[in-house]
């Protein structure tokens, strides 16, 4: 299990600041008068519409150009936008007055796990397909990172984004605890609706929305 609710703050950067810090002043409010305040912390969220992360993952593997790099048993925490939805109403409803939830979809699936799934529904192929080991991945990360040093080209390839994906970013949710809260989907049901509504049958005129 990863990092829980009761985690150690210790944010690397300015957006990991920020949002601590905002949590903060919503505390001091809640401290102020009789307010209830529930702080919802989501992990990576994916879904219908979404241009985050996950979808350009998504997108590499329906698009021919996904090489996978290690051995794919790290694990990364997601959550599918309709259960977050879900989650968030379910957080409005309560009568608890106040909370702090991690917001993920368990069980998390291995690199390996994903990759399969995406590459059934997408080509009709079992496995992950091609795979490098992690240092000559590595080494591929350093050298398009030179060139990217050299001509100020940005490379899709960089030794941040292989060390990204090779590594595990597991976090343990406490969400089940507000009201027995269950998701209406799986994870995997999640990936299979995600995949069926932007890549074997989109609709142009659907919303789209960016997160990290």
């Amino acid at each position: 299990p990863g990092t829980d609710e009761g985690g150690a703050i210790n944010p690397f950067n300015e957006y990991g600041r920020t949002k601590f810090e905002a949590e903060e002043r919503l505390r001091a409010w809640k401290n102020r008068g009789d307010n209830a305040l529930i702080i919802v912390r989501p992990t990576v969220i994916f879904g219908e519409g979404n241009r985050g992360n996950v979808f350009n993952l998504f997108n590499q593997i329906a698009s021919g150009n996904f090489l996978m790099v290690g051995g794919g048993e790290n694990k990364k925490s997601m959550a599918y936008i309709g259960n977050v939805v879900a989650f968030l109403e379910a957080c409005i409803a309560t009568e608890e007055e106040y909370g702090i939830y991690n917001y993920v979809d368990t069980p998390d699936l291995t690199m390996n796990e994903l990759v399969s799934q995406v590459r059934e529904k997408l080509k009709g192929r079992s496995g992950v397909g091609p795979r490098l080991p992690y240092w000559l991945g590595l080494i591929l990360g350093y050298s398009a990172d030179f060139v990217t040093k050299i001509t100020g080209r940005n490379l899709p390839v960089s030794s941040i984004r292989v060390k990204k994906f090779v590594s595990s970013t597991e976090f343990g949710s406490g969400a089940g605890n507000l009201d027995r809260f269950v998701a209406p989907f799986s994870l995997s049901d999640g990936v299979q609706r995600t995949l069926q509504s932007e890549f074997i049958n989109p609709d142009p005129n659907r919303e789209i929305f960016y997160t990290e």
